[in-house]
């Protein structure tokens, strides 16, 4: 806090507390910009994913070798786990686990299809990133449904009063 003549006061507190008011006006005033920019964030996230998964198909089509699987313990939602003998007659179990593993339990054999030049890019046979168009789309539309009303409700709202 300032003095009338504009100088500090020496209250560490005040000043302090008049700093963050300010802070939080601005950001107050900000917030429907910072939700469209979570919203934009979110969509763009989505979209890079989806964009990798075409990546990563493209590359296990380019050198694609096909096998048998088995789904392994220790898997989870995140990620599940697979063993498999590749090309070169090498067990493969890739840390990252496998794409597509919707639908798999543990002890289960599957064919796999991976990228011979690296057998850790392994996806289940006949599954694509294709199949992740519906999902991701649906992650998408869930932000902008949450969202993107909240974002016109805040700038109504600091179009009416002024602030938010």
């Amino acid at each position: 806090m300032t003095s009338p003549s504009g100088r500090p006061t020496g209250d560490v507190l005040t000043e302090t507390s008049a700093v963050a008011a300010r802070l939080i006006g601005r950001t107050r005033y900000y917030l429907p910009e910072i939700v469209l920019a979570v919203a934009l964030a979110w969509t763009l996230v989505a979209l890079v994913a989806l964009g990798g998964a075409f990546l990563e198909d493209a590359a296990i089509d380019g050198n694609r070798g096909t096998t048998a699987a088995t789904v392994l313990d220790g898997s989870d939602y995140w990620r599940t786990l697979v063993s498999f003998v590749d090309d070169e007659g090498r067990l493969q179990t890739p840390a990252a686990g496998i794409s597509y593993p919707v639908g798999l339990t543990p002890g289960e054999n599957i064919y796999v299809e991976y990228d011979t030049a690296d057998p850790t890019h392994v996806r289940v046979a006949g599954r694509t990133a294709v199949d992740g168009i519906l999902p991701v789309a649906g992650l998408i539309a869930g932000g902008w449904v949450l969202l993107g009303p909240l974002y016109v409700w805040l700038r109504r709202r600091r179009a009416r009063t002024g602030t938010v």
